[in-house]
């Protein structure tokens, strides 16, 4: 394998000669294409040459095919009559290749050459390019229905709004490619009918959002990667970025095999498809049953220990018990503490939009169970950040019934707006207190005196 290498070719139905001129340069280096996929192509390495290709299409062809048809023979046997040499196919794209200096193209006819691009783009690339935005477009719903149902979470993950950014990114690109392509057809028909050939479709500014597109993608993907190794274990990440790899494997595997047993090419699609389809939910259901298994969504680095704790005579649970450092504990609001099941935990999320960190000092359940707090540190970067956090924690949900926000004097926090929540006529430990530049959730067990909000004020540096 090592007179071959795999290179990543972006490739368009309507910029054939992007990869002509490219496919001529590599010849010139010594890379010759021997094969080709939907990004990766494969490349045999030998003495460099001049060589002429060319990219045509041709409406029968496809990759579930079990071979090259009757009619497809005709049509190589009918360009090699005329100079041209098959290299290979992909789909309905057959590419050829000549030594000759001046070989003449053998498609002479232009608007046949057209219309021939068009069933192939009606046959695959415009289905699949519509079902992929579709898809992406469901996908970016899903988020924003996620974006509704808690902004604060939201705005606060970087993983969320990059995986966000990143469909969008995808759904504007492939829009923009569709609508390039239309245009490009419209000035080719229009050319074709006065007489000239296919409009050239190889613009720099369309290299210039393809460059642009890529960079981000996998840019982006890079980061992911790397966010999620901080986040999670080694070994659960392995499992994430395997799954498309391993997806891919499996899918071109039944393409491969059923081509070698002679299915049709709706048999080969059909099943493959299936194939596909059932080990995406397999894997899943994999991937999922290994996380509740052995935890794998947690890092490994995470200060922890666990304690295997007895709920009855009979049941017992397995808790893990946080050891990380918080500015404001039970103790430092209620006096000294015997205890030594305490989880005292922290969680730090921040973004372009928001800064959000969750602190909890909690224990396993127990009817003697000392006292436990959680309190929220919000920091919106932006005013209309602020406002959406602001009528989200404000706002109510159904199932909290005869629950109601009463405000408080601003003096007691030092606060802009302050609100503690009432169940009934009762006060609870829960408070909500904005300042002009942050937010505080405080969620106590019991209303605080004086003295405790002194001593928050303190820790909390309000």
């Amino acid at each position: 394998m090592k007179d071959k290498s795999k290179r990543i070719m972006n490739f368009r139905f309507d910029r054939y000669e992007d990869a002509e001129k490219k496919l001529e340069k590599l010849a010139a280096k010594g890379m010759f294409l021997e094969e080709c996929g939907s990004f990766l192509w494969t490349f045999r390495k030998g003495t460099p040459k001049k060589l002429k290709y060319t990219v045509t299409y041709f409406s029968e062809g496809s990759v579930f095919n079990p071979g090259i048809t009757d009619n497809q023979q005709t049509y190589i046997e009918y360009a090699k009559a005329a100079g041209w040499d098959f290299v290979t196919q992909f789909n309905q794209m057959q590419i050829f290749c000549s030594e000759a200096d001046n070989q003449i193209p053998f498609e002479t006819d232009e608007k046949e050459k057209l219309n021939n691009i068009k069933k192939c783009m009606k046959k695959s690339f415009l289905p699949s390019m519509i079902v992929m935005i579709l898809v992406f477009i469901l996908n970016l719903i899903v988020q924003f229905n996620s974006f509704q149902l808690n902004p604060i979470d939201y705005l606060s993950d970087p993983i969320r709004l990059l995986s966000s950014s990143m469909i969008a990114t995808v759904i504007i690109y492939h829009v923009y490619s569709l609508m390039t392509y239309f245009l490009w057809l419209k000035r080719s028909e229009k050319s074709i009918a006065f007489g000239g050939e296919c409009v050239k479709n190889s613009k720099i500014v369309y290299k210039i959002v393809d460059i642009i597109f890529m960079v981000f993608l996998f840019g982006s993907l890079g980061y992911l990667m790397f966010h999620l190794a901080l986040k999670t274990s080694s070994f659960g990440l392995v499992l994430s970025i395997a799954q498309v790899p391993i997806l891919m494997i499996v899918f071109w595997s039944s393409i491969k095999y059923l081509k070698k047993k002679k299915a049709s090419a709706t048999v080969n699609k059909l099943i493959s498809y299936t194939v596909l389809i059932v080990a995406s939910f397999a894997y899943l259901a994999l991937l999922m049953a290994f996380i509740m298994r052995f935890e794998f969504g947690l890092s490994n680095e995470s200060n922890y220990r666990t304690v295997d704790w007895q709920l009855s005579e009979t049941e017992s649970h397995e808790y893990r018990l946080y050891s990380h450092e918080i500015p404001l504990t039970s103790e430092d609001l209620y006096g000294p503490i015997d205890y030594n099941y305490y989880s005292y935990e922290k969680e730090t999320d921040n973004t372009l939009f928001l800064s959000k960190s969750v602190y909890r000092q909690d224990s396993p359940p127990a009817k003697d169970a000392p006292p436990r707090i959680e309190y929220e540190m919000l920091e919106p970067r932006f005013d209309f950040v602020y406002r959406l956090v602001k009528a989200h924690l404000l706002e109510i949900p159904e199932w909290r019934d005869n629950t109601t926000f009463e405000s408080i004097d601003n003096k007691i926090f030092e606060t802009v707006e302050a609100y503690q929540r009432y169940y009934e006529d009762t006060p609870t430990g829960e408070y909500t207190l904005f300042f002009e530049d942050r937010i505080i959730v405080l969620n106590m067990e019991e209303p605080l005196t004086t003295k405790q909000i002194l001593i928050i004020k303190e820790k909390l540096q309000i």
